[in-house]
């Protein structure tokens, strides 16, 4: 099987300019420069050394992302200054996975993998990843747990393609209650 989150970050990279900033359009017409910054990538032996101190199997989709950036930070919100003033996506290196593990309310629910919006985590489901589900992606926001019914690599295109706004809450807006909502 290939995976096409090589394809997904390529396509990212051929819109940042020189500095690795763009502009995005979000919410309601909302115009936002961002950056976006890549780790370096890991060799598949410490992928391997990380799965076996962990007594775990990471999606291959997943450790795909690995090889080619251990790591990365996407749409980080610019201001007019070029002060990085949060948000985005951060994919954390394998280093900082296993930092993240030893808080208990985020181990619990899985492996972070990373810290989205304002205190949310991307979780793999380890119970989902033992049976073979490919729907192992949750988000994890304070307590509550969500399940996306995804994996890593969709997860990373539709959030590259909503330019960093949370898609996967769109089902939940209708014309009746978007204006309540805001």
């Amino acid at each position: 099987m290939s995976y096409f989150v090589q394809n997904t970050l390529s396509g990212l990279k051929k819109l940042l300019n020189k500095n690795d900033q763009m502009k995005i359009i979000l919410d309601e017409g909302e115009v936002q420069n961002v950056s976006c910054s890549f780790n370096a990538p890991i060799q598949t032996a410490e992928i391997k050394k990380f799965e076996s101190e962990n007594n775990i199997k990471l999606p291959n989709d997943y450790k795909a992302f690995l090889t080619l950036h251990n790591g990365a930070r996407i749409y980080d919100l610019i201001d007019d200054d070029g002060t990085n003033i949060g948000g985005g996506l951060h994919l954390f290196s394998l280093d900082k996975i296993e930092k993240k593990q030893e808080v208990e309310y985020i181990s619990e629910h899985g492996i972070p993998i990373a810290h989205l919006l304002e205190d949310c985590y991307l979780i793999l489901d380890i119970e989902k990843l033992k049976g073979g589900n490919p729907n192992y992606l949750n988000i994890l926001e304070f307590t509550d747990l969500e399940i996306l019914n995804l994996n890593f690599e969709i997860f990373l295109d539709r959030y590259i393609i909503s330019q960093g706004v949370g898609f996967w809450n769109w089902p939940i807006y209708t014309a009746e209650n978007y204006y309540r909502t805001r």
